[in-house]
């Protein structure tokens, strides 16, 4: 498998924990020390933080959500255990409702380690003028 399917299927898994509304699968696709900035600017450090905060999400505001495809997306590796994988124009979506006027572009570095690739910092901002 290539690093940047491998990097790919971390984020496939990212977003099926999502829809799945599962704190701990989400949380599981970053590393131990992770730092993540939520698109209100929550700041949450490490996993086990990110797992309960994320199914505290889950079980109430978040529920049923999914997220939706990027308009576009750039994956680059400038060392090479190291990824920067931005995605541009993703959605929260609820089923039965249309989407939300406002989408977000994500930017998530990811490292190898021993067992695989793992997320290590995720930054999100709601995009301006959308």
């Amino acid at each position: 498998m290539s690093e940047q399917t491998a990097v790919l299927e971390l984020l496939s898994a990212q977003v099926a924990a999502w829809a799945a509304g599962d704190g701990a699968a989400f949380a599981a696709t970053f590393t131990e020390d992770a730092d993540f900035v939520s698109v209100i600017g929550e700041f949450i450090r490490g996993r086990a933080q990110l797992a309960a905060v994320m199914q505290e999400g889950f079980d109430g505001f978040m529920r049923g959500t999914h997220l939706s495809e990027p308009e576009r997306s750039t994956l680059r590796f400038p060392t090479p255990d190291t990824a920067i994988l931005v995605t541009y124009g993703v959605r929260v979506l609820r089923r039965g409702q249309p989407a939300p006027p406002h989408s977000s572009v994500q930017i998530r570095t990811a490292a190898r380690m021993n067992d695989g690739w793992q997320f290590t910092s995720f930054q999100n901002t709601r995009i301006a003028n959308d």
